[in-house]
Formats: C-alpha cells, structure tokens, sequence
C-alpha cells in the first residue's frame, strides 16, 4: 500500500507521533492538538471516515504533513489504499495521455476513474494549476467522482478560500465544503 501511495519520501512513514502539539519550549499549539484529534479520530472509530478535510493556510504550516499523516494512519490502521497526488504533477500526467509517444496515450479517464474509487485521497497544493478550461474540467472532474462516491479526500491549499470559490463558477468549492471539514492551519 505505501509503495502505491506516491507519499514524497519525507513524510512517507510520518504518524501521528510526528506532529508535535507544542513548541520547541513546551507552549501548547492549538491547531497541533486540534489537529492530533482529527486524526485520532480517524482511526479509532470502526466505521469508515466520511467526510474529508480542507487544509487551508499559507505555506509553512504543517498542511502537506499532516494529510500525509491522515493518509499513512489510514492506510496502516484500515488496510485500504490511499495516494498522495501533487496536482501539478497529475495535471502533466493527465497532458501527456494526449501525446501519441506516451505510454499512457488515450489513458485519461482510466487515470481519472482510478483516481475516483481509491479509498483515500490527498490532492496536495490544491489551487496552483494554471486556470486553463481544460485545468479546470479536470479539476471539477475528479472532485465531483469523489463528490459522488463520497470518498474520503484531504485538500491542501495556500490559495485564499475567497480564489476557490471562483473555481468552475462555484461548482467545485461547493462540492470540497460539502465534503471536507475546513480546518485553516495557523
């Protein structure tokens, strides 16, 4: 499962012992607690995680690391699959399905529908595509799968709240608030 979840080395074997709740001189962090909680109780109730997160905050923050956390702590406690998605990445990946040399020519809704049904998903620096149409399409496209499957999704985001309702006149932000608690990470 973690060698299939593309984690980035540095927070691939990160738990929820890594997310420390205090500062270097023991002064409580709030978000840290509130945040150690979220994924606490994530694991330890028997049924499935419905509803996702949408980690918000300017950069630095500790978002990247604590949907990795989310993502490694469900996966380890509930034997299900998870992927770890750098959206620019994806977006390339996606591009070059259209190019004759690719090995994944013609591949773009078998990588969108695999993106779709897996059980756990964290779409990393949410917000930074380039808003072409077909950024967007794409975009809308496997949130809505997700939307409409109800699967477990962690956003992270630097942009403002405020730019991500401007994505797909609305569509999309309306969708990521029905389906991830917000949690602005300080």
């Amino acid at each position: 499962l973690f060698r299939d979840a593309d984690i980035p080395e540095r927070y691939r074997w990160k738990f929820q012992e890594d997310f420390h709740t205090t500062t270097p001189d023991g002064t409580p962090v709030r978000i840290a607690q509130d945040a150690r909680l979220y994924v606490s109780t994530l694991i330890d109730t028997a049924k499935a995680p419905e509803r996702g997160f949408l980690l918000h905050g300017r950069p630095g923050t500790g978002k990247t690391l604590l949907s990795c956390i989310m993502l490694n702590e469900l996966m380890l406690n509930r034997f299900r699959p998870g992927r770890f998605l750098n959206l620019s990445k994806y977006l390339q990946q996606l591009r070059d399905t259209y190019s004759e040399d690719s090995d994944n020519y013609g591949q773009t809704w078998r990588i969108i529908e695999a993106l779709g049904k897996m059980p756990y998903l964290v779409i990393d620096d949410f917000g930074v595509q380039r808003g072409t149409e077909w950024a967007k399409e794409v975009l809308y496209d496997l949130v809505d799968t997700r939307y409409a499957d109800q699967r477990f999704t962690v956003i992270t985001t630097n942009q403002p709240l405020s730019e991500l309702q401007q994505l797909s006149q609305g569509r999309i932000y309306s969708r990521l608030m029905e389906m991830c608690q917000q949690v602005e990470m300080e």
